[in-house]
C-alpha cells in the first residue's frame, strides 16, 4: 500500500504458515487489553466471498489488514492479498484466451455492512 508515495514493505519472512491458534483465553485478554489501552471497542467482520477472492489471486499466500479511515472519516480497515515477499498484490498479470497479456487490478477490500464489513462493538 502507498504511504507518502512509498511502498510499505513487510518486515520478516511471509509464509502461508504465519499466524497461529492462540485460544479463547489469550484472545479475550488481548481484546480486553486493547480496549483498556485505547478505549475503543470493536472488531470488523468481512464475508467469506471477498476473502476467498483475495486468497485466490495468483501468488497470494495470505492477507494484510491495514487500519484506515473511510470517505466519511470513520475508522475502518483495508485488506490486501500478500505475496511471499510481503508485497501487496495490487496488479495481476495474465494471458487472456486470445493470447494477449493483460494487467488488471488486484483486490483491495473495504466497505460497510452493505458491502461486507460490519463494525462490531
Amino acid at each position: 500500500m502507498l504511504k507518502k508515495e512509498q511502498i510499505i514493505e513487510a518486515k520478516g519472512a511471509m509464509s502461508i504458515h504465519s499466524g497461529e491458534h492462540i485460544g479463547y483465553e489469550l484472545g479475550a485478554k488481548m481484546i480486553k487489553d486493547h480496549f483498556d489501552k485505547f478505549q475503543m471497542p470493536g472488531a470488523q467482520f468481512v464475508g467469506r466471498n471477498i476473502l476467498e477472492q483475495i486468497l485466490a489471486q495468483p501468488d497470494c499466500i495470505g492477507i494484510k489488514i491495514y487500519n484506515a479511515v473511510n470517505e466519511k472519516g470513520e475508522r475502518t480497515y483495508v485488506i490486501t492479498g500478500t505475496d511471499q515477499e510481503g508485497k501487496d498484490i495490487l496488479t495481476l498479470t495474465a494471458i487472456n484466451p486470445n493470447g494477449i497479456l493483460e494487467i488488471s487490478e488486484g483486490i483491495v477490500a473495504d466497505r460497510t455492512i452493505s458491502n461486507g464489513w460490519y463494525n462490531w462493538g
